[in-house]
């Protein structure tokens, strides 16, 4: 088995040579051992061609010189490989030798003419019809030389085997010819292929649909060898993407005059009805004003029954038709095609998947603003069915009292009725809070605007709360600027909010002062309430302004209320352009701040060159 292994090897080297044997010597590697295998044959064999000793002798001096050449062409390879890969020599020196056979052998009509064709046939191999034919008379003029000079006739057999060998090296080069054809369009195809994965590949690189349309046109481009490539997309790619597209140009410095030519001649495909591949040509020409030739290729899916896009594909004058296989060209319009496809689904899936996700976020505040207004609902029926609980049950009670005891005692019968009266008044403010904001949030709040005094305004309604706050023991300041100007509104209002802001520091102030300040800001009147209350941290300061909001936990140190006084407020501030606004901080007090504009024509005259007035009033009892 080791020396098949050998042999094997052996053979294999005489066949294929070493590894790193250019392709341009294989022919000629092979060569050198066909020719072992022809001395192999033609050395025994001489022994039965009934050759005279001296003949034999010549023809064996002949075959050793064979061989020795046979040797040096095997070296000459290896130290000098241009000498060798044309061919030239080592085909002259074959026909030479097989001539000095002949020769020596008796003649072209002896059998050893046969080898003839073998030289004949490797002339055809290497060079095609000319050398081959060439060859061919090399033989032919030199054995009708010889009959010509021997005062023969040129017989029949001549006729014979010149004919044959002619035939012989047409049919060789016909072969060598159709083989080289074969394998330059195998090459020639593999080129193709080879450049329709190379420019493809970019396509999947990315499922971005502008990233996608220029790597289409670029690709086109490579491929047709145009020198300006042009894609529109169908209008359904445009519907189906919620947006519309220009056409995408390669390169992009195409003057404007050729992309209009050439979109036009892409909306005049594009409205063509679609046709299977089979039924059209597969690249239809047209021509530019220019002169130029045009190609357009429509982008189809079989499947899709329409064109999904055109490819305009411009031939630069004096420049050949770039022609591609028919399969190749197939292939390449799938490819294009898929990837328009994938790239459109993708972007309109990213679509539909922002919108999903904005619709997602839209119904999730929602769910939340439906958690806390129902949150609010709750704390609200919480709240207020405690707070009219209370002044119902005080008023229930007492009228008990007096209906079961009379009305013996006259100071006693005067404390029940005034209890009843001041937690009747409760509940109807109460009540008043919750259709006020109802009215003000539908649009039917009736509001009585005229000119009002903000300085008077403030100080009525400051005397209304200093009995309240004398009661609290607690200290109230007014200071009010005398110039203070007019402004448009609605008096019981704008009192209303006054009126609220110092009952919220009544309720949230145990010990210290109230005070209420109202001064004129450039165009702007500016009201402010400052306690020395429990205070506001700063996460509350908007939450307060909003419906049913207090601070602290539910039904334990809530003051009392619906929840509903600043929120009031703020839609009355608001609706007269005003801003409202708390300054707080806990455990030192708040300072409750609004504003209403002052109308230029509607100023109260001033008092130039003096500073104003102002009303101190103080409540409180002395320490």
């Amino acid at each position: 088995m080791r020396y098949l292994s050998t042999i094997k090897r052996a053979l294999a080297y005489q066949w294929g040579g070493p590894p790193d044997l250019p392709q341009s010597l294989k022919l000629e590697w092979r060569f050198v051992g066909i020719r072992w295998v022809g001395i192999a044959f033609v050395t025994p064999g001489l022994f039965l061609a009934n050759f005279s000793h001296e003949q034999l002798l010549k023809a064996y001096l002949v075959i050793l010189f064979a061989a020795v050449y046979n040797l040096g062409v095997h070296w000459a390879i290896r130290r000098y490989p241009s000498l060798i890969a044309n061919g030239y020599v080592t085909t002259l020196l074959d026909g030479l030798l097989n001539v000095a056979l002949i020769m020596v052998a008796g003649g072209f009509g002896s059998p050893i003419y046969y080898i003839l064709y073998t030289v004949t046939i490797s002339a055809a191999m290497r060079f095609g019809y000319g050398p081959a034919i060439a060859m061919v008379m090399l033989y032919v003029i030199p054995d009708a030389a010889i009959s010509l000079l021997s005062k023969q006739l040129v017989e029949a057999p001549f006729f014979f085997r010149s004919g044959f060998l002619l035939i012989t090296a047409i049919l060789a080069g016909y072969l060598r010819e159709q083989a080289h054809r074969a394998e330059s369009a195998l090459h020639e195809r593999l080129h193709q292929a080879n450049l329709l994965d190379e420019v493809t590949a970019s396509l999947t690189a990315s499922l971005e649909l502008d990233v996608v349309l220029r790597a289409v046109v670029s690709a086109a481009a490579r491929v047709f060898g145009s020198s300006i490539t042009t894609l529109m997309l169908s209008p359904e790619i445009d519907d189906a993407i919620s947006e519309t597209r220009d056409v995408v140009c390669y390169p992009d410095s195409s003057d404007q005059k050729s992309r209009h030519e050439l979109a036009a001649i892409g909306r005049e495909h594009l409205s063509l009805p679609f046709r299977h591949a089979n039924a059209q040509k597969l690249l239809p020409e047209e021509r530019l004003s220019s002169g130029e030739r045009v190609r357009v290729l429509r982008l189809s899916l079989p499947t899709h029954q329409s064109v999904l896009a055109v490819l305009i594909l411009v031939t630069p004058l004096g420049q050949p038709t770039q022609l591609l296989d028919p399969d190749i060209v197939e292939s390449f319009t799938e490819r294009l095609t898929l990837a328009i496809e994938n790239a459109t689904l993708y972007q309109a899936l990213t679509k539909r998947s922002t919108d999903l996700q904005r619709a997602f976020a839209d119904l999730a505040r929602a769910h939340q603003e439906l958690l806390r207004v129902d949150e609010m609902k709750t704390n609200f029926l919480a709240n207020v069915s405690h707070e009219f609980r209370t002044p119902l049950t005080s008023i229930r009670s007492f009228s008990e009292l007096l209906l079961s005891y009379g009305a013996d005692d006259p100071t006693l019968h005067r404390e029940f009725l005034d209890i009843i009266n001041t937690e009747s008044e409760r509940l109807t403010r109460m009540v008043n809070d919750v259709l006020d904001i109802t009215k003000i949030e539908s649009g039917h709040f009736d509001w009585q605007m005229k000119t009002v005094d903000m300085a008077n305004l403030i100080r009525e309604t400051a005397r209304a709360h200093a009995t309240l706050f004398a009661k609290q023991n607690l200290s109230f300041q007014a200071e009010v600027a005398d110039a203070l100007p007019v402004v448009h509104g609605d008096p019981d209002r704008l009192q209303q909010v006054v009126g609220n802001l110092l009952n919220n520091a009544l309720k949230f102030t145990r010990c210290g002062t109230i005070r209420l300040t109202a001064c004129c800001s450039g165009p702007e009147v500016v009201v402010s309430v400052t306690d020395t209350g429990i205070g506001i941290s700063a996460k509350d300061h908007e939450r307060i302004f909003e419906k049913f909001q207090q601070v602290g936990a539910v039904l334990t140190d809530k003051p009392r209320g619906a929840g509903l006084g600043l929120s009031i407020c703020r839609e009355i501030v608001e609706y007269h352009q005003g801003r409202i606004w708390v300054e707080s901080e806990p455990g030192v007090g708040s300072t409750f701040s609004f504003t209403i504009p002052v109308s230029l024509s509607r100023r109260a005259p001033a008092q130039p060159q003096t500073l104003p007035a102002k009303e101190l009033v103080q409540v409180g009892l002395a320490s």
